[in-house]
């Protein structure tokens, strides 16, 4: 979909978005639960004093110089676009999944999640500097015993609940000022997969807290020094790829849920991302993956992502009687039939999944029996999860791709020997065992937000 050319028409739709996307927090009502998560996100907004004072929250440098860049008007009027994730990074975020919100999410007390965390962020700083983001403390402490034999890894102490980085972490955009690129953020109104929403509808929510890192998107801009832009919508990283040139692939089926924007219809919201990432044009796929349904609601980065301009990977599975055979021809059928932003038509690498993988009892069992009896999204066994390669991190020089062993060895190979085909000879793809991390239909793309390199 093309973005409005008329400019009073995106200010309307954004006034729409700022008045709308601050409000259902007010006015949901639907008992106590939500309300303590009103307080919490009320208490994250405006009252910042834990942030102001934590001792980590000093900028590492300031990369260039930021006083003209005007927060209060869209990316888009300043010149800025977001970059694809191919572009030079000065590094990669991450995130630490030990706090008290951990046992809503990770089975024995989070420790297979943390081991596999840090499997993907010593591949990924052999590339880059990897900033692993945890709470000040115990976890911080612990997360520096684990990275002590990892020198391109560097603990930062910032209050965080959980490690979902991509989603609540913020979008990188940039302009070419004077023949230099200067680098800003664009601060996502995160609320945990639609979480108001979803409970309102009487639908299970992912976790009950989230204020943390809804700071945490914004601050690992500030102690950057990094201009911050507020973008008025309901929305996680995960939900969209750019190919760098002023093109957006999405989902349906995500950014449509009702429990995010349900005041933009698609035109509406369409014309907030392109204010605020620097786009022309957005394509709407149909789905994202099976199994990726329940909370996070079909995002685009289990499904496609752009290797370069012009060229995109896809999800793909070539049995007929597998559902996912059908998403996959549904959204190849929607690519086929699109330009970017610049014209070009696109060349499509399908990537095969793994053969379709299920939660096991052992691997639900873990899970804290106080996160089912809350209501909040149980890790039922026997649920088909989102098994796919698409989810990994492009790195400088490198690609970091899911691997899940078992039955899904031979697929596994596959993916590697795919994807660095269509990546090409600059690029260096390696696999990292990542199972843990999909138990919670996420993986490594999820838990990681690349910073992109300014200078």
């Amino acid at each position: 979909m093309q973005c409005l050319s008329a400019r009073h028409s995106l200010l309307r739709h954004n006034a729409s978005a700022e008045r709308s996307c601050a409000a259902p927090r007010c006015q949901f009502s639907v008992g106590a639960p939500l309300q303590l998560l009103q307080r919490r996100q009320q208490a994250a907004r405006y009252h910042r004093s834990e942030l102001r004072g934590a001792r980590a929250f000093t900028s590492f440098r300031v990369f260039a110089a930021t006083a003209d860049v005007d927060t209060s008007k869209s990316p888009k009027s300043q010149g800025f676009t977001m970059p694809g994730e191919f572009e030079p990074h000065e590094g990669c975020w991450m995130g630490w999944p030990e706090s008290d919100d951990s046992k809503y999410l990770w089975r024995d007390g989070g420790e297979p999640a943390r081991q596999a965390y840090a499997n993907v962020a010593k591949a990924i700083s052999q590339f880059e500097p990897l900033y692993m983001a945890a709470n000040p403390g115990e976890a911080a402490a612990n997360a520096r015993k684990v990275f002590a034999d990892a020198p391109n890894v560097t603990v930062i102490e910032v209050p965080v609940n959980d490690g979902w980085t991509r989603d609540w972490g913020p979008s990188c955009v940039a302009r070419d000022v004077d023949g230099k690129r200067q680098v800003a953020g664009v601060h996502w109104d995160y609320d945990c997969y639609g979480a108001p929403g979803k409970i309102a509808q009487g639908r299970p929510a992912m976790m009950p807290n989230w204020d943390k890192d809804f700071e945490a998107g914004r601050t690992l801009l500030t102690m950057n020094g990094l201009p911050v832009f507020e973008a008025p919508l309901h929305l996680e990283g995960g939900s969209i790829h750019s190919d760098g040139q002023g093109t957006l692939v999405v989902t349906e089926e995500c950014l449509l849920d009702p429990s995010r924007n349900p005041h933009l219809d698609k035109e509406g919201i369409t014309n907030v991302l392109c204010e605020y990432l620097g786009l022309e044009k957005v394509i709407w796929l149909w789905r994202g993956m099976e199994g990726d349904t329940e909370v996070v609601n079909g995002h685009v980065d289990n499904m496609c992502c752009f290797i370069r301009p012009g060229v995109v990977a896809l999800a793909w599975s070539d049995n007929e009687d597998d559902p996912q055979h059908e998403v996959g021809v549904r959204n190849l059928e929607i690519l086929n039939n699109s330009t970017d932003a610049k014209g070009r038509k696109l060349e499509v690498f399908k990537v095969h999944c793994p053969p379709p993988l299920f939660r096991t009892y052992r691997e639900s069992a873990g899970v804290d029996p106080e996160h089912i009896s809350k209501g909040y999204c149980p890790r039922l066994p026997g649920v088909r999860m989102p098994a796919t390669y698409i989810n990994h991190y492009c790195a400088n020089g490198g690609v970091v791709v899911p691997q899940f062993g078992g039955a899904a060895a031979e697929m596994d190979a596959r993916a590697i020997e795919t994807l660095q085909e269509a990546y090409g000879p600059d690029y260096k793809v390696v696999g990292v065992k990542s199972r843990e991390v999909l138990l919670n239909a996420g993986n490594i793309h999820c838990i990681t937000q690349q910073w992109v390199k300014a200078g």
